[in-house]
């Protein structure tokens, strides 16, 4: 039972496991009743009977790693899926409809009528469209949109995050969250040419990719959008990327149109190339990175910029612990500037638990009693409702029980192994006034709101109500009580800040947080969200360029494998397994809300164990 749970826990979100990482994982399930001699022996038992796979030693690796048969018929199948549609439609646009796109964008870039006329003209059921960031995706896009409409297809947008869904509208294109999509029954196979746009690929993970290729009817055809540089899904594998080293024909946007300062654009050049070292050394020339040894100094000192200069400008943190502080930091300096008011009320919100993986929500003992629970799926066994909160109030460790106390005041005692879809809160307490910056931290059917859409608070009151006027112009009056996900919105994640563009970013950096949380991906999505001006503040700036130059990326399964079986069993044992894997035990789909399209991990910005993503 332990190693099952640790191997649930470790390849939910790496595709790879480190033997060390299992092992701790088992003895800490165990809870005692297992000694590390006797774990071991079952360990290797299992290795024996291939629960989990032995891979390929990376050079410079202290320890083996593991992986399982599931994860790699999961890669395997999904790069089948793409080979087999290549070549095998006809254009998606014919020559005539691309002509006439042509002359109805001519205001596109040279990259960009490029990109589209490669994508319009391409034969394969699955392709890709690559653009580094601030390449203007989204106006292809409308072009692609508007050429493909014109031969008939049905085209809808999804994304593994409500933000990036909600930006995919400003094409044209009807777009939903992946994890709702995933959640949908299938619908019964129609005469309906569909082109489906999936945009921030890279932050979708294996499975994912993978119940989404097995739910395409005959006719549809398959965009995926994204940028390999930045950011990767909080769970295991990178298909995006892996679907382009397996040969998925891609059209690349490499002409940045965001960045309106030479200067600025030429870093973000060198980081879209991966020359992350030239890129900080640049910005150091530039006087753009700044030391301040002193962390609560250095804290301090971004929200007085903030302050002296609020308007367009995002405040970026790789970890939440710095982003609060930060987050809490810039309101005071903003009440002190006379911006925010300086009478403020208390509101109970509700935090995300991102350190839970889906194997501990079903074990009793990673929860604490006053956890906030949210029920997506409901259950008809227990009377619970999709969408209901309720407070843990007891916990049996030894019979993996927990006890709970619905809003209705009734208690409700279940093992949460009988439970999906459902998310872990803390309360906190966050003291708003008007004026203040803030962002939603859950997407709401009711209000209409993505999660991480920003606004700006307009009124509060002593009984809980709070008027927020949105970025996209709507104004939202509520009880917090109806919606306690809300929090202040003036620093953000990377994770979180990917696909925001600004005028103006001020990046903290702390060199100690490891390469987790600081390395390329972070430098690349944060220099990059801005338009005019970029400033980082570290507390050592001899080792910056060093340690936001180093790459990170999941690990694949199939990669080390294939060159311990050879090429030939690496293309075909996945046939011989019978892979279909088109509903997992534990899918995404499973564990999306029921409510909001969203599910526990999704939207919680990528990162829970590490504390990359965004309370």
């Amino acid at each position: 039972m332990w190693l099952a749970y640790a191997r649930e826990r470790n390849l939910e979100r790496d595709a790879v496991a480190d033997e060390r990482d299992i092992m701790r994982d088992a003895l800490k399930r165990s809870m005692g009743e297992a000694s590390l001699a006797e774990t071991r022996q079952q360990f290797e038992r299992e290795v024996q009977a291939r629960g989990f796979i032995e891979l390929d030693r990376q050079p410079g690796a202290a320890g083996r790693v593991f992986t399982n048969q599931e994860m790699i018929d999961l890669e395997r199948d999904n790069i089948r899926s793409m080979r087999e549609g290549q070549n095998q439609h006809p254009a998606l646009a014919s020559f005539e409809t691309r002509r006439q796109t042509e002359n109805d964008y001519a205001h596109l870039s040279a990259s960009q009528r490029g990109a589209v006329e490669e994508v319009l003209s391409s034969r394969d059921r699955i392709q890709a469209l690559d653009g580094v960031a601030g390449a203007g995706k989204t106006t292809s896009l409308t072009a692609i949109r508007d050429a493909a409409e014109r031969e008939g297809y049905h085209v809808e947008g999804f994304a593994p995050t409500s933000r990036a869904a909600q930006n995919l509208q400003e094409a044209g294109i009807q777009s939903s969250t992946l994890q709702s999509h995933l959640a949908r029954p299938d619908s019964a196979e129609g005469h309906q040419k569909r082109l489906y746009v999936l945009d921030e690929s890279s932050l979708a993970s294996t499975r994912q990719v993978n119940e989404f290729l097995h739910k395409l009817k005959h006719n549809d055809r398959v965009l995926l959008v994204g940028d390999t540089r930045q950011h990767e899904a909080v769970e295991a594998g990178r298909p995006y990327s892996q679907l382009q080293e397996a040969g998925m024909k891609t059209a690349h946007l490499e002409e940045i149109i965001r960045q309106k300062d030479p200067e600025l654009k030429k870093v973000v050049e060198q980081l879209s190339k991966g020359e992350s070292q030239s890129a900080i050394f640049d910005l150091e020339r530039q006087g753009r990175v700044h030391q301040i040894e002193d962390r609560e100094e250095r804290l301090k000192t971004i929200a007085q910029e903030y302050g002296r200069q609020p308007q367009g400008t995002l405040v970026i943190s790789p970890d939440n612990e710095s982003r609060r502080e930060l987050n809490s930091l810039i309101h005071r300096e903003m009440q002190q500037r006379g911006t925010v008011s300086e009478q403020e009320h208390k509101f109970q919100v509700l935090d995300p638990r991102q350190d839970l993986t889906g194997a501990d929500r079903a074990w009793a003992t990673r929860y604490e009693v006053e956890d906030v629970l949210r029920y997506s799926r409901g259950s008809k066994a227990l009377d619970i409702h999709a969408g209901e909160y309720a407070t843990v109030k007891a916990i049996d460790h030894e019979r993996n029980l927990l006890t709970v106390r619905r809003e209705s005041g009734e208690e409700v005692t279940y093992n949460p192994r009988q439970l999906q879809g459902v998310s872990v809160y803390r309360q906190a307490e966050r003291d708003f006034a008007e004026g203040d910056r803030v962002q939603f931290t859950a997407p709401s059917r009711e209000f209409h709101v993505a999660n991480r859409e920003l606004g700006t608070v307009e009124k509060t009151n002593e009984n809980g109500r709070i008027a927020v006027h949105t970025d996209s112009g709507r104004v939202l009056d509520f009880n917090i009580q109806d919606h306690p996900h809300i929090d202040y919105g003036y620093a953000v994640t990377s994770h979180s800040g990917q696909g925001q563009t600004t005028d103006r970013v001020l990046i903290n950096v702390d060199t100690e947080l490891g390469e987790k949380l600081v390395n390329e991906r972070l430098a690349y999505v944060a220099v990059s969200r801005a338009r005019y001006d970029a400033q980082i503040y570290t507390n050592d700036q001899a080792q910056l360029a060093h340690d936001l130059s180093r790459e990170y990326s999941h690990s694949t399964a199939t990669d080390d494998y294939s060159q311990e079986r050879g090429d030939d069993y690496s293309q075909d044992h996945s046939q011989e397994q019978g892979a279909t894997t088109a509903t997992p035990e534990h899918s995404h789909a499973e564990e999306s809300l029921g409510d909001t399209g969203q599910s526990p991990a999704a939207d919680a910005a990528h990162g829970q164990s590490i504390g990359i993503g965004e309370d």
